[in-house]
């Protein structure tokens, strides 16, 4: 699964939560529609988290960078270049390692 795909699944099962508690606030009549308090915020919020969500599978979106729209070969992929890069640089340190210590050694034959 694409992180685009989880995170818009997140947003907005949570957004529907949040508009979900409230009307069961309404209901009970710990929140009332006849003062403007903080009760406001909450399904403001679900609002905001079920319009974000609809954002996050845009692919040029606002959250286009925090969760990219992949699928699993591209993931797959840049995960392997990433672990190639590694491995790269884990070579060339050793390279550099090898050359220090040769030189170090020729060093202390001279002395």
């Amino acid at each position: 699964m694409n992180p685009a795909a989880s995170a818009q699944r997140l947003m907005f099962g949570t957004g529907l939560g949040l508009l979900l508690a409230t009307g069961f606030a309404y209901i009970s009549g710990i929140a009332t529609i006849d003062s403007v308090g903080a009760e406001f915020i909450v399904p403001l919020l679900g609002i905001c988290l079920i319009g974000f969500s609809q954002l996050v599978m845009q692919e040029n979106g606002v959250f286009s960078t925090i969760f990219p729209n992949e699928d699993s070969s591209a993931a797959a992929q840049k995960i392997s270049n990433e672990l190639s890069d590694t491995k790269k640089n884990e070579e060339i340190g050793n390279a550099w390692a090898k050359l220090e210590h040769s030189m170090l050694t020729k060093e202390l034959e001279e002395e």
